[in-house]
């Protein structure tokens, strides 16, 4: 290494490094450069192209070096490598970085300032950044390796980017900047630690990034302290999350299918919720969410383990639990909260497990649950507004509740919950222990004492069924059943009350056994008693009908069947087992064998579908047949199931079989059994094990009914042949048509004392089209939001003075429905013309395609002139269907997509998405395969390509009928909400048309795609072009049109597709050549930089001068 001084005032010496480097004596030494104090401005870039150290004389900080041009101070070549000590390196420039390390090169700096409005650049390099301080920008790290270490950014940020893993540490970061995140991580894994971030603009992981932060402080944050986006997976340890500035703003939000682990975390003063996901999965172990001004922890749609969470001074809940998720808590503290009403913990229609839970000074509810399933164990309240509330036909399971000093309810059960409550202890409740109204409860082992009120309040419809259970010392009557109500009191005590033991109106059902009551201060109930006990003798001693449904005729329950909207088939397969089993009875009496005939079913379909409710009419259809003796029906899902703990997913399993012994036991989602895998997992293993064994078992017997999503079902089914063997069949269920929705949404209006005003059908129907109903759509949920939603601006409406008669009172006007219906619907105004203009402008940019234009044009025409399905006319509207004949390589794909976006954009589908399918991949042994379902199910609401292969790739006729059949079918399934494109070889499409005409007429017309001319094709290229910011000079046009008009390029048979790998070449061409001369030391100008020159093209592209 050759050691040259640097001096502005030495004349003996050099006075530029720039010029020593470019000087030929040194030319491939490495270099060691010693400078003394001063500002050295540089004329052009300091190339680096092999080892160079730069020192001051003096120190760090008595070297300045700038540049005086529009370019970089350093830049650092491939196989360069630059060592800088204590350098202050300063450039004005808006487009070049102060310090750019190219790919292959390395870089050192330590005790270094950078100050430019561009980042520091290292690209593709090794970097080692020790005591550096960076103003202004920052620093730029794209595919590089390496390490950050006991830096100062003032101002400035971080993005680390590209494959991946360096390492940041030691570094504060203060202030933030205009236009980037303070520390920007996307699709890389770098370990950062020991960091702070100071009124900066937060942390921002994205792109599949797997980044691991430890001891990371985010204080002032003045945008979104923590985001992680777009499948990414990051590690936090020891993350404090502090004050942040933004206000209405998650602390730390986790979006979409991304993952989160947080390790001993804290989240203080958040402006908006603690911590949230959307849709992602989150780990806890370990995290305190303090003085949060809305939720602490919100899991919206997601799946969380929560383990050691604790929140104090909540905005609204501790946490909240919506929309699907999938919880597990254990271990979880709660403590005083901001506002009245709301539940520490709040789960909406969702499945969650908490254990060990501790919530006191809280102004609300322990836990309110609305639909859903859910299992409490091991929970403490003191100091609470009250207990659990649950609604909405949820179903709850509570093991060990302790509750102390409730201010109202113990439990308030209403709207068809089930809850069953496990050795409880409820005391010193404000109002009532327990108040069920239209729900279900059982109760064993528990004790109710000194309720304010009741101890237990069973209102109209209300059932409540207690075993080994204590009611005392209440401030009112030990049970009060009132009209509609049913009790049952197994081996209970009721005592020491100040009111009656035991009050029941004349409409209530009371069944007693084993039970005593004493020191009741207003009697023990003797005449509830007197009427239960002889009530019970006239039902043979059982009276366990006082808490069941009771038995019907079987008359009633088909008609009830009959009545239900849409589903045929199923009304078909039930029937048909009813036909079964009658049979079956009458061979009994003749004195003939049983038929064999199995009851255990698989109900298969979409969420909201009816399968509980046809559940439920099947158990006790079975009751009335004489095949089910007591008509129970017990609904379970995986929560309720399986256990953190060995051996307690059997007991759980085993209890609910016991349960639900004569009747039904009804297994929702049972697809969840399922872990992530194709194959179950070892709890779930265990539940399938275990309900194979007891179904074998002597003894009464049970019902068993699956339900949940069709291909996860089979796929289930699939993996547990025993079970599987046992099942007598397995019923599907299709989504409900939106006609069919709007009569549900009309007979539950109805129900509700509701009448539709003129024009609400349509609008249903309308809302209902533009639904995507996936796997993710919830007919029933769908419904019940809507009137919901209805109800409540009907009443707003009313308030305000909105009606003139009575009947006003109880119609729902469309007006009612415009902040609940899909807004393009129930506000056609907002579809405006300029979404379709600016659609219909790139289709006619397409080059060339004047036919396929007039073609799609006339039938976009032939849509909107049709009537609307639901607008009472009775002319069938035109297919949406079309046929894209043409070869590969002609904009059939293109166009496909567009015509799907003008549909959406017409309000004629409801997104517009465009999904591609082979015609190869729709069939699987001569039914639809996996992959076609799934591309339709993906399609809904949008455009499905199915592309036809091309003359010699086809499988014969008969493979041909195969799949045109198939595909028949499943455009008959999906004829409502997938538009298919069929698209292919002219002679393929020719001939599967003519051999299946029954298929043929479901499309709507043939659209003749031409092969592209030169000039079309010279026309697609620089659309590409211009699509990518680049220019084509017209010698390049020129070029471009010679090699694409040679006989043997190829183009005139695949000629888009061809056209586009040409583009992506000469793209590739390009940056090698802008490559090359930077490596010569030219800097290019920008124009050069957006240019396609000939000799980008291929051999053979360039023109002659």
């Amino acid at each position: 290494m050759i050691t040259v001084r640097v001096s502005k005032t030495d004349s003996a010496a050099s006075s530029s490094l720039g010029q020593v480097l470019r000087d030929p004596r040194y030319t491939g030494s490495d270099l060691y450069l010693r400078v003394e104090p001063g500002d050295y401005v540089e004329p052009q870039a300091v190339g680096v192209l092999r080892r160079v150290v730069v020192a001051p004389t003096e120190g760090a900080g008595s070297v300045t070096v700038t540049a005086t041009n529009e370019t970089n101070v350093f830049n650092v070549h491939k196989g360069g490598d630059l060592e800088l000590h204590g350098v202050s390196v300063r450039s004005s420039s808006d487009e070049y970085p102060p310090l750019y390390v190219q790919e292959g090169a390395r870089l050192r700096a330590v005790d270094c300032v950078f100050t430019s409005p561009r980042r520091v650049t290292v690209t593709g390099a090794h970097a080692e950044v020790v005591g550096c301080r960076f103003e202004d920008s920052g620093l730029l790290w794209d595919g590089s390796e390496g390490f950050v270490r006991d830096c100062y950014f003032a101002g400035a940020v971080i993005a680390v980017q590209g494959a991946c893993s360096p390492k940041v540490s030691g570094t504060i970061f203060t202030g933030a900047h205009d236009d980037w995140h303070t520390l920007y991580v996307a699709g890389a894994s770098p370990e950062v630690s020991d960091c702070a971030l100071v009124d900066g603009g937060g942390i921002y992981v994205r792109d599949r990034a797997a980044p691991e932060f430890t001891d990371v402080r985010v204080t002032g944050s003045r945008d979104w302290p923590v985001r992680v986006y777009e499948r990414s997976r990051a590690d936090f340890t020891r993350l404090v999350v502090e004050s942040p500035d933004k206000a209405e703003t998650d602390a730390f939000f986790v979006h979409g299918d991304s993952e989160s682990t947080l390790r001993d975390c804290e989240i203080l003063g958040s402006t908006r919720t603690g911590l949230a996901i959307e849709g992602g999965r989150l780990t806890v172990r370990g995290l305190t969410v303090d003085d949060a001004a809305a939720d602490a922890v919100l899991i919206d749609g997601g799946e969380a383990t929560v383990t050691d969470l604790r929140c104090d001074r909540v905005g609204k809940a501790a946490l909240l639990v919506a929309d699907g998720a999938r919880v597990t808590v254990s271990g979880m503290s709660v403590a005083e909260s901001v506002q009245e009403g709301r539940g520490a913990i709040a789960a909406v229609r969702s499945r969650f497990e908490v254990t060990d839970l501790r919530v006191s000074r809280w102004h609300g509810p322990m836990a309110i649950v609305v639909g859903g399933t859910g299992i409490f164990e091991d929970i403490v309240g003191h100091d609470v507004g009250s207990g659990i509330h649950s609604r909405e036909d949820a179903t709850i399971t509570v093991r060990g509740m302790v509750l102390r000093d409730a201010r109202e309810d113990g439990l308030n059960i209403l709207d068809g919950t089930e809850v069953r409550l496990v050795d409880a202890d409820l005391s010193e409740c404000g109002e009532d222990g327990v108040y069920v109204q239209g729900g279900y409860v059982t109760v064993r082992s528990s004790t109710f004492s000194g309720s304010g009120e009741r101890g237990v309040r069973v209102g109209e419809g209300g059932v409540a069924a207690l075993e080994d259970t204590a009611i005392r010392d209440g401030r009112g009557d030990g049970l009060m059943v009132e009209d509609g109500g049913r009790v049952r009191l197994v081996r209970c005590t009721v005592s020491g009350n100040d009111d009656e033991g035991l009050w029941a109106a004349a409409g209530a059902s009371v069944y007693l056994e084993d039970s005593t009551f004493s020191g009741n201060r207003g009697g023990d109930g003797e005449r509830v008693v007197a009427r239960s006990a002889g009530a019970a003798g006239r039902a043979g001693g059982n009276g366990d009908g006082a808490v069941r449904d009771r038995e019907r005729s079987l008359d009633s329950l088909l008609t009830e069947l009959n009545a239900l909207v849409g589903q045929e088939r199923v009304k078909r397969e039930v029937r048909a087992l009813v036909d079964l089993q009658r049979v079956s009875a009458k061979r009994v009496a003749a004195g003939l064998p049983a038929l064999n005939v199995g009851r255990h079913l698989v109900l298969a379909g979409p969420p909201g579908i009816g399968k509980t409710t046809v559940a439920r009419l099947y158990g006790q259809i079975l009751r009335s047949l004489g095949e089910s003796e007591r008509g129970r029906f017990v609904e379970v899902a995986r929560p309720d199931l399986v256990a953190e703990y060995q051996g307690g997913t059997r007991a759980r399993v085993v209890e609910a079989v016991e349960r639900a012994r004569g009747g039904v036991l009804f297994v929702d989602g049972a697809h969840a059994l399922f872990g992530e895998s194709e194959t179950a997992d070892v709890h779930g293993r265990e539940v399938i094990d275990t309900l194979v064994t007891l179904m074998e078992e002597p003894g009464e017997e049970f019902v068993l009914v699956l339900a949940g999503h069709s291909d996860r079902l089979r796929s289930l089914l699939d993996a547990a042949p025993g079970l599987r063997s046992r099942l007598a069949r397995t019923v599907e269920f299709e989504d409900y048509s939106p006609d069919q929705l709007a009569g549900i949404f009309a007979g539950a209006a109805t129900e509700r004392g509701y009448a539709l005003g003129e024009g609400v059908h349509d609008l249903l129907v309308g809302h209902f089209r533009h639904r995507v109903r996936g796997v993710a759509f919830d007919n029933g949920r769908e419904v019940r939001r809507m009137l919901g939603g209805a109800a409540k601006a009907q009443s707003e409406r009313i308030a305000e003075g909105g009606y003139t008669t009575v009947d006003d009172l109880t119609r729902l006007l469309t007006e009612d429905l415009e902040g609940v219906a899909a807004p393009e619907v129930a506000d056609p105004d907002r579809r405006t013309g300029g979404q379709v203009t600016s659609l219909m402008a790139r289709l006619d940019s397409l080059a060339g395609r004047g036919e396929v234009k007039e073609a799609l044009a006339r039938q976009l025409s032939s849509l909107l002139s049709s009537p609307r399905r639901g607008s009472g006319d009775t002319e069938e509207r035109p297919s949406r269907h079309l046929v894209f004949s043409g070869r590969t390589g002609t904009g059939r794909a293109t166009v496909a997509g567009l015509y799907g976006e003008l549909l959406a954009a017409l309000g004629l589908v409801a997104r517009g998405q465009s999904v591609r399918l082979r015609a190869d991949d729709l069939v699987e042994r001569g039914s639809p395969s996996r992959e076609a379902v799934e591309a339709f199910e993906r399609a809904r609401g949008g455009v499905l390509s199915v592309l036809l292969p091309g003359p010699g790739e086809t499988g014969g006729a008969g493979h041909g009928r195969e799949t045109a059949d198939v595909l028949d079918g499943l455009m008959e399934t999906h004829h409502d909400d997938v538009v298919v494109v069929l698209a292919g070889d002219p002679e393929t499409v020719a001939f599967l048309l003519r051999s299946r005409p029954h298929l043929a007429e479901r499309f709507a017309g043939l659209v003749e795609f031409a092969p592209y001319k030169t000039d079309e094709l010279v026309g697609v290229f620089a659309a590409m072009a211009e699509e990518a910011d680049l220019r084509l000079p017209e010698r390049t046009r020129e070029a471009l049109a010679g090699l694409i008009g040679a006989p043997t390029g190829g183009f005139a048979e695949r000629g888009g597709v061809e056209v586009r790998a040409l583009f992506e070449e000469c793209v590739a061409r390009q940056a090698r050549r802008i490559e090359a001369a930077a490596h010569r030391g030219e800097i290019p100008e920008v124009a050069e930089l957006q240019t396609l020159l000939p000799e980008d093209l291929p051999e053979g592209g360039e023109s002659e001068d």
